[in-house]
């Protein structure tokens, strides 16, 4: 699965035999092949990721990725066994999720708020964690603020650029 031509198949097969034994090692390593790809393949982590490191936050990135393995594992296998079908792109974005959810307790809010031009406060831990899995579905710094802003309920308070084009946000 290393090059990416049998994570299709790896899929169909959790899809189609999820309920047998080896579906937790079809599962396992999918899984670590998802959570890898986050870096080439999903455009809200890469936001994420280079938002977190132009705040200057430190976080032990690969840590944080062996992390949110085993949790895509039991995501994955949990899917197959009740919602069926996954498509890549969902199995994908399930990774990215994790993956925010596996880095949120190693980065700083404050500095990634006040990063994004918005409204600094004090967060819990949990939704600090639904901050930045929010945040993943952004593509774009912009929206990235946005999400992360709704998800605390935090205002904008001002950015070296504008946030938003002319005219308020767009749709």
């Amino acid at each position: 699965m290393g090059d990416g031509r049998l994570v299709g198949d790896a899929l169909r097969h959790l899809h189609t035999r999820g309920d047998e034994p080896d579906s937790d090692l079809v599962a396992r390593e999918l899984a670590f092949f998802l959570v890898a790809r986050c870096e080439a393949r999903h455009a809200g982590w890469r936001t994420l990721r280079q938002v977190v490191l132009d705040s200057g936050a430190e976080a032990p990135w690969e840590k944080c990725a062996r992390r949110a393995v085993p949790h895509v594992t039991e995501d994955l296998l949990h899917l197959a066994r009740t919602a069926g079908r996954t498509p890549l792109a969902g199995a994908q974005h399930l990774a990215a999720r994790r993956r925010a959810e596996a880095l949120a307790p190693y980065v700083d809010a404050a500095l990634v708020l006040k990063e994004l031009g918005l409204a600094r406060r004090v967060v819990s831990d949990e939704e600090w964690a639904a901050a930045l899995i929010a945040g993943v579905e952004a593509r774009s710094r912009e929206r990235l603020a946005r999400e992360i802003a709704g998800a605390l309920d935090v205002d904008v308070v001002g950015t070296q650029e504008p946030l938003f084009a002319a005219g308020g946000p767009s749709a």
